[in-house]
């Protein structure tokens, strides 16, 4: 295998860890401040209506689905003294994929970020002896300009390996054999793909909205959680952090936390829980579930079929572009079969609005609203599904 081809294999592994490169990236950037909403996403002011035509035998799925994410991954910021001397890593599968980035930090009052440190920097000591990642050990790596240049933007600065399936699983030891500063800050991130090992997170539904609680599960599979090594945090798109509650159970974790924080943000921009864990074997585990908290803007307090038409109550509190969305169905005989998507859409200023959608069908009486929701065209947010 040519070093070309090598090096495409290993980027192509990297690469489903682009989330965590640039989550890594954020965790540990604190120039990011808190700034308003300047600008709304949608400022269109002219009133929208149609109809889509659903087609009874294909099935609609309705409700809120909720968010899942899994990781068989974990990062841990490590110093430059630190890696001089040596860093220790479990991984419970082998052929590993590891990856190193160099981090900002303060140094006299400046920001600066820690050299690259290259495969042929690094000794990896394992339960086969000591070994060059850049001559010998490494089947497959790739230098910091090759995955640059591969994935400009997501892996800049990064060097990364896979641990040769010779060398098998387990405890490892990493030192690097460059003359780094002492308080040169490095992220190493460890991709156990061919574990049993997984974190999972979880949330019943997509969006949150400010005043209510978060809750979040994690689980692990073919391991158990070690009670006294879980950190559970919170991120907003600002960099701002809260630290969330975690019990332990039987079948794993709970997080929570009440949203009782400003949750202002742009149009689109998701916050992000971050849990970092550890089994009852000590391997470590890293996940991170990207979820929509934003304020409540807007709430339907009433809505009915009156004389053909959906009458629609809407508590509007900040002005913006908001639309409606309700699923009919169609009762045919025994069953009920679904028949049409109405979209409505405008713009509303704060205050209390009635709003009357026409419903276009013959035999009215036969159709039945199965579910209404409402979004946030400005802010980007789904507020509510009824």
């Amino acid at each position: 295998m040519t070093l070309s081809m090598k090096t495409l294999l290993l980027t192509s592994a990297v690469a489903t860890l682009s989330f965590h490169a640039i989550a890594g990236k954020e965790l540990n950037d604190n120039s990011a401040s808190a700034k308003p909403v300047d600008q709304l996403a949608n400022k269109n002011r002219q009133a929208l209506s149609f109809s889509q035509n659903l087609d009874p035998d294909l099935p609609v799925t309705l409700g809120q689905s909720g968010l899942e994410v899994s990781s068989k991954s974990y990062y841990q910021e490590f110093s430059g003294a630190e890696l001089k001397r040596g860093v220790q890593f479990k991984t419970a599968g082998e052929a590993a994929v590891i990856r190193l980035t160099p981090m900002k930090s303060q140094r006299l009052g400046k920001t600066q970020i820690a050299p690259v440190i290259e495969p042929n920097d690094l000794i990896l000591t394992g339960n086969s002896g000591d070994f060059n990642v850049n001559k010998s050990g490494m089947s497959i790596k790739a230098r910091s300009d090759q995955l640059s240049d591969t994935h400009p933007g997501i892996f800049e600065n990064t060097a990364a390996f896979v641990i040769d399936k010779t060398l098998g699983q387990g405890q490892f030891n990493l030192k690097t054999e460059r003359n780094v500063a002492d308080d040169d800050r490095y992220l190493l991130h460890v991709f156990d793909k061919h574990s049993s090992i997984a974190m999972q997170l979880a949330t019943e539904r997509p969006a949150f909205a400010s005043g209510e609680s978060l809750q979040v599960s994690a689980k692990l599979t073919a391991a158990r959680f070690k009670s006294d090594n879980l950190t559970a945090t919170l991120i907003a798109p600002d960099g701002r952090r809260f630290d969330m509650a975690s019990k332990l159970s039987k079948t794993g974790v709970q997080l929570e936390l009440p949203l009782n924080m400003d949750t202002e943000r742009k149009a689109g921009e998701l916050w992000k829980v971050v849990l970092h864990g550890e089994t009852d074997t000590g391997i470590l585990r890293t996940a991170e579930l990207a979820v929509d908290i934003h304020q409540k803007t807007a709430a339907i307090t009433d809505y009915r079929m009156s004389k053909g038409q959906l009458s629609i109550t809407l508590q509007v509190e900040q002005p913006g572009r908001y639309e409606l969305r309700s699923w009919w169905f169609q009762q045919q005989g025994k069953r009920s079969e679904p028949y049409a998507l109405d979209y409505f859409a405008n713009w509303f200023e704060a205050g209390q609005h009635r709003i009357s959608i026409p419903v276009t069908q013959l035999n009215k009486s036969s159709l039945q609203l199965k579910q209404l929701q409402l979004l946030d065209q400005s802010r980007l947010a789904v507020l509510e599904t009824l």
